[in-house]
């Protein structure tokens, strides 16, 4: 064997063993449930779970002898969030109106956005201090039981029972309108031969 066979034969053996090196490294963690990976699932679990803070969700797990004090508690600002939420209503027609105009220009898009994204924030940012001084007056367990309730999806089966309900009572009536005011075609009623 020449010198010159001798090196390339050594080159193609160390592109076949880096090839097969690099193979068995990528299987390995492409198909590897390790700690590392696992954690992140894990993580990625927990951060899905929490759905953000739900203020209709936290005054509905209140028992109602406590709810109607908190809710005395915020009147006093009442005026001051229904101005915020109309704020936030006119923030949105104004976006829908720039997203849906023609010719569609992105800076005025963008700039519908951003006052709509403020607007929100002003409406959230003060509603949640009105609940957080009104919570700080409740007893430790009710006012925990009240916040688990608002900020996790879990145990939150009454929302998805009432949004799978809600669904299945339209699946049901497009049935019924796909079959006519007669009922069913003739063959898929129960009466069929």
């Amino acid at each position: 064997m020449s010198r010159i066979n001798l090196w390339i034969a050594l080159l193609l053996v160390s592109v076949l063993l880096n090839g097969v090196l690099i193979g068995a490294g990528a299987h390995r963690w492409l198909s590897d449930d390790g700690a590392g990976r696992a954690s992140i699932r894990a993580d990625a679990a927990d951060a899905a779970s929490v759905r953000g803070f739900e203020p209709r969700s936290f005054f509905r797990a209140l028992p109602e002898d406590y709810r109607r004090p908190v809710f005395e508690q915020m009147e006093g600002s009442r005026e001051e969030v229904f101005a915020l939420m109309r704020d936030l209503g006119e923030k949105r027609r104004a976006v829908r109106a720039v997203l849906t105009a023609e010719p569609f220009d992105p800076d005025a898009a963008q700039q519908a956005l951003r006052e709509a994204r403020e607007a929100r924030a002003r409406l959230e940012q003060r509603t949640e201090a009105l609940i957080l001084d009104a919570a700080a007056t409740l007893p430790a367990d009710i006012r925990r039981e009240a916040f688990e309730r608002a900020l996790t999806r879990r145990g939150d089966g009454d929302h998805d029972r009432r949004r799978h309900r809600r669904h299945e009572g339209d699946r049901d009536g497009r049935d019924l309108d796909r079959r006519g005011p007669d009922g069913p075609p003739p063959g898929d009623g129960p009466d069929r031969d």
